[in-house]
């Protein structure tokens, strides 16, 4: 993992900063094209055009990745492995995302490959993946109700999440990722009874006891938590963790944001690296069910106005945005949201 630089001078900032307009400039009028299949449309080439600006702006954006700023986190969708709009392409991303996990991990295109290691190699960007608790128990209770005899599951959940864990831990080195995201919600013991209590605390420690296990075994990689980390009984791990988001996708409104963080600033979770993370709208949603508050503002433009400000004494040190391919679409600009989210908590030197 990188260590912040603080040598990162306002000059470096502004190199940066100017860039992006130009380029942003010289690109906006046909970033918005989409893929025909007969049609072959090639956008102005910013590289030819003038070279050695475009290497110095890369190398600048390389400095600021590594300097001291809060990180932008997204989660992208990469289902789409015959892409035909450029909503489905890593490097259309913005430059300035500090972090991207894929949706989908495994069975990566030769094409996915190549734009991880360019966005990773001149921008700077890691790439990662999210490997979840909720959704291995779902798994597993889905696969429990269509068990058949040619088609056994394993008696035990804790052995199905050992297998689970061993089998999404090895996609790291199969596709040279720069890390994991451990997402686990859990829920309050303060009810529980003695048996589910007993239950709970096998399957959790069995799941951040690996997780932990392969952050020993792989120092060089990145981690990050997103959740509720209050409900964990043993956070140990979090002290390891690059990140601490806290899951605001279910937020109807800013002061749930604050809610869901000060829930979650409690003892042996590291204030200091607390993020948040909402969801971008969904493009199959026509009842607005996800990424809208309940007054019909959009998530990611509350976070926007959120984030920045200090809460109880608290300043986020990042943001998520989860499935953010969808704002790509936004007919102000391509990623639009996404962008004034990353200008808000860090603002350009002007």
């Amino acid at each position: 993992m990188n260590k912040p630089n603080k040598n990162f001078n306002i000059m470096d900032k502004k190199t940066v900063f100017i860039f992006f307009l130009i380029i942003s400039t010289a690109l906006f009028s046909c970033s918005e094209w989409t893929e025909m299949e007969s049609i072959d449309i090639k956008e102005p080439d910013i590289t030819a055009q003038n070279p050695e600006l475009y290497a110095k702006y890369l190398e600048n954006l390389r400095a600021y990745k590594k300097s001291e700023h809060k990180q932008v986190y997204v989660w992208f969708d990469n289902s789409e492995k015959t892409p035909h709009t450029r909503a489905h392409h890593l490097t259309t991303l913005p430059d300035s995302i500090d972090v991207v996990s894929l949706i989908h991990p495994d069975q990566l295109a030769d094409w996915e490959l190549q734009e991880m290691n360019e966005v990773r190699s001149q921008k700077g960007m890691e790439v990662i993946y999210t490997i979840s608790f909720d959704a291995i128990k779902a798994f597993y209770n889905a696969k429990l109700e269509k068990a058949t005899d040619e088609e056994p599951v394993a008696a035990l959940f804790e052995d199905f999440l050992v297998d689970s864990l061993q089998h999404a831990l090895s996609l790291a080195k199969k596709y040279e990722y720069d890390g994991i995201c451990i997402e686990y919600t859990g829920k309050s013991k303060l009810h529980m009874s003695e048996v589910e209590k007993i239950e709970y605390t096998k399957n959790e420690r069995i799941f951040m006891g690996i997780a932990a296990d392969w952050k020993k075994r792989n120092p060089e990689k990145s981690v990050i938590f997103e959740g509720k980390p209050q409900n964990l009984i043993d956070r140990k791990l979090l002290e390891k963790c690059r990140l601490v988001m806290v899951s605001g996708k279910s937020a109807t409104n800013e002061n749930m944001l604050t809610y869901h963080l000060l829930l979650a600033a409690v003892e042996g979770v590291p204030q200091n690296r607390l993020g948040m993370v909402v969801s971008a709208t969904s493009l199959n949603d026509p009842n607005k069910l996800y990424g809208y508050f309940a007054n019909g503002e959009l998530a990611m433009q509350g976070l926007a106005n959120w984030a920045p400000m200090a809460h109880n004494g608290i300043e986020v040190a990042g943001v998520g945005v989860y499935n953010v391919s969808t704002d790509y679409y936004e007919p102000t600009r391509t990623y639009h949201y996404t962008r004034s989210i990353i200008s808000s908590i860090n603002p350009p030197v002007k």
